[in-house]
């Protein structure tokens, strides 16, 4: 054996830490959390998240501890624990013991990794800000059937990549502003929301989508009281409005009702905003015909 022998020494032998995979059970998970030592709010959001990756199998060992301090508290992996006990079967974590207490001071204290980060590291992709976004708000749309005033869930990498893989038309969606002209969007809208309208639009009418979001874009109108230019003028309004940016699903929503309008022919002097007593929500929030 190759341990090293404590014999005629005055350090504490459980004074290093020591660590190795443990099937975690929700059991052993329940335990910790009532046993944990002081820490931040746990937030049912993560904890509805990393519960999602381990039921469908996307929760992966991949070095990321748990920690648990000399007096037997778990100092790190709250929300991995919590998460485990709503999953119900044990999952594979790397396990450390005898941290001590006072790590948890230097704990977490990088600059978190955002979704675009996590894309362009651990597959490659480029334009990675906007991809990020734009697959997040398919996502929202596909799941709720409406982009809401509220953070969608939180995405995992993984499934952007595998729904890039299936979806390899997505990738082009980046290059949607840059063939309108980025400056021209940006005037208008985010270039996220600007590709994003396209996959929406797109799904219904390809041509139309792009020749609606052109006229819109570069102020052409094809009839007198054209939705085009109705919500042109409004977005440059709002867009400059000195409060700051109008909220994306605002914008999302005035754009579906324009395209409404604009596939009817019908002309229009106003496209609505939802009144602030009475927010859209997923029973009223405009659909594209």
């Amino acid at each position: 054996m190759n341990e090293k022998s404590n014999e005629g020494s005055t350090e504490d032998p459980r004074a290093d830490q020591y660590g190795h995979v443990v099937a975690v059970t929700p059991a052993m998970a329940k335990a910790w959390l009532a046993n944990m030592a002081t820490n931040r709010r746990i937030s049912a959001k993560r904890v509805k998240h990393y519960a999602r990756l381990m039921t469908n199998g996307d929760f992966h060992l991949n070095g990321e501890t748990i920690k648990i301090d000399e007096n037997g508290k778990l100092i790190d992996g709250q929300h991995r624990c919590a998460a485990i006990v709503a999953h119900g079967q044990p999952v594979k974590i790397y396990v450390v013991f005898n941290v001590s207490r006072s790590s948890i001071a230097t704990i977490d204290i990088g600059r978190a990794r955002s979704l675009g980060d996590q894309l362009r590291v651990a597959y490659n992709y480029t334009n990675t800000g906007d991809l990020s976004t734009i697959i997040r708000l398919i996502f929202e749309w596909n799941e709720t059937g409406w982009i809401s005033h509220v953070s969608f869930r939180q995405v995992d990498p993984l499934e952007v990549h595998e729904y890039l893989l299936s979806n390899p038309e997505a990738n082009d969606l980046t290059k949607v502003a840059a063939r309108f002209g980025n400056e021209e969007v940006s005037a208008l809208m985010k270039r996220n929301n600007c590709a994003f309208l396209m996959w929406l639009f797109s799904r219904i009418d390809p041509d139309d989508a792009k020749r609606f979001l052109y006229n819109l874009v570069h102020c052409i109108s094809e009839y007198e009281n054209d939705p085009c230019l109705v919500l042109r003028r409004q977005l440059l309004r709002m867009r400059n409005d000195r409060y700051g940016h109008t909220k994306r699903n605002i914008v999302i929503g005035m754009t579906i009702q324009s395209w409404n309008k604009w596939r009817e022919r019908k002309p229009v002097k106003l496209i609505r905003m939802p009144a602030s007593s009475q927010p859209w929500d997923v029973d009223t929030y405009p659909q594209p015909i």
